[in-house]
């Protein structure tokens, strides 16, 4: 989902000119270079389902090659889990793009764009699910499924088995390649400030661009931090070395926008939690004065119980006549 750290880096980084070096990397070679030599447009998502949105990265490109629109459909997996049924949610991607295309269409058309399906994996440990469609579908021993059910294979770009020198050279623009970079090393934060201070050419590259920079490197560091892959002192000291005080004001004012919120997040959890500890004093003080001391289980029940059990409970007590009855054991 968008609110995610991973998924919110790599949609910044996916611009057409990024998603053209990602296909040049991944795609066979024919379909790469046609690709390179049409633009490539974004197209909305709007028209995703709900139940699909927000597990994934939706993001759609569409390119004129050789005058037929071919659609490269990106999907990002940041889970920390692989996925078994991937093939299943990239064809569900794919009707729906077709069913978009097709209602747009003022003839009916005699056949569908191609949809190439690419997913870019970064998780903690190799991708393991199938990357065809078939391999899905459970059939009787000796039955061929072929003609049958769908037969395709979706694109896997699995960032843990790339190296930082082939991210770069997919020679994508400088914050692309940082943030693929970043993802890649998003499960190792005892690595720390090492990424950064790997990357600085690259960082150097990225704050030499004109007005867009200060964007592109509040990315990096939101994710930066957020992943632990340095401090903020850290961060601030490689900042002002690599770009002067302008870099280094990036990283202090994020680090205490996350500092306030933490605090912010730390007051409203004290409140709550002071509420609901008022709650169930109140409640074991009101069970003990009406029914007597409370059995072990009792207690225990109370202990564990949320805000909103406490809260029935209490309502409860004037009519019951036993705590068992209040607590509904």
């Amino acid at each position: 989902m968008a609110s995610q750290p991973h998924d919110a880096l790599f949609k910044a980084s996916l611009t057409p000119e990024a998603a053209k070096s990602l296909c040049r990397a991944v795609l066979p070679a024919a379909l790469a270079d046609a690709l390179s030599a049409a633009e490539l447009r974004p197209e909305p998502t709007e028209f995703v389902e709900p139940s699909l949105r927000g597990r994934v990265s939706d993001l759609l490109f569409s390119a004129e090659v050789d005058h037929t629109a071919t659609l490269v459909y990106v999907l990002f997996e940041h889970q920390s889990s692989v996925d078994p049924l991937m093939a299943f949610r990239v064809l569900r991607y794919m009707v729906r793009i077709w069913s978009w295309w097709l209602e747009r269409q003022a003839v009916p058309p005699r056949s569908l764009p191609l949809i190439v399906p690419v997913v870019v994996y970064h998780g903690p440990t190799e991708w393991s699910a199938p990357l065809s469609f078939e391999d899905l579908v459970a059939a009787p021993d000796g039955v061929p499924l072929a003609g049958l059910v769908p037969s395709f294979r979706y694109v896997l770009d699995d960032l843990t088995l790339r190296s930082d020198e082939d991210l770069r050279a997919r020679q994508a623009p400088p914050f692309a390649a940082l943030a693929w970079i970043f993802l890649r090393h998003a499960w190792e934060p005892e690595r720390g400030i090492e990424v950064w201070r790997a990357c600085s050419d690259l960082v150097e590259e990225l704050l030499g661009q004109r007005g867009e920079w200060r964007g592109w490197l509040e990315q990096l560091v939101r994710y930066s931090l957020l992943r632990d892959l340095a401090s903020p002192d850290e961060l601030r000291e490689e900042l002002r070395r690599l770009g002067g005080p302008k870099a280094e004001e990036v990283a202090v004012t994020y680090a205490e926008q996350l500092e306030e919120k933490g605090r912010v997040k730390g007051r409203v959890e004290g409140r709550v939690e002071g509420r609901v500890e008022g709650v169930r004093a109140t409640l074991t003080r009101l069970l003990a004065a009406r029914f007597g001391p409370l059995l072990p289980e009792a207690s225990a029940r109370l202990e564990g119980a949320t805000e909103a059990e406490l809260s029935a409970w209490t309502d409860a007590i004037l009519s019951a006549q036993s705590v068992e009855e209040v607590l509904g054991a």
